[in-house]
C-alpha cells in the first residue's frame, strides 16, 4: 500500500518506479522518495528559468516536484484504441 503522503505524486510513479527497478537491492524504501536521504543535496547540471541550480534535502525535492505530474495521463489510459 502507497503511503498517503506520497497521493499527491502518483502522476509521476511509472517515472519512480523505473528509477526504483534500476536501484532494487542498492537502496531501502517503498517509495521513490523513501529511497533518498533526508539531507542529500541535489546540483542540476542545465539552468532552467525559475528552477534551482541546488536543492537541499528530501523535503525540497518533493517541494519541487509538488504539481509537476498535474495534468499528466498515460495514453494508454487516456485514449481508445
Amino acid at each position: 500500500m502507497r503511503d498517503p503522503a506520497y497521493a499527491a505524486f502518483s502522476a509521476l510513479d511509472p517515472f519512480f518506479d523505473i528509477v526504483r527497478q534500476g536501484l532494487a537491492g542498492l537502496v531501502d524504501g517503498d517509495h521513490y522518495f523513501d529511497t533518498i536521504a533526508p539531507d542529500a543535496v541535489f546540483e542540476f547540471r542545465y539552468r532552467f528559468p525559475g528552477w534551482p541550480t541546488k536543492l537541499v534535502g528530501r523535503e525540497a525535492l518533493m517541494a519541487l516536484y509538488a504539481g509537476y505530474g498535474e495534468g499528466m495521463a498515460c495514453m494508454a489510459q487516456t485514449r481508445s484504441w
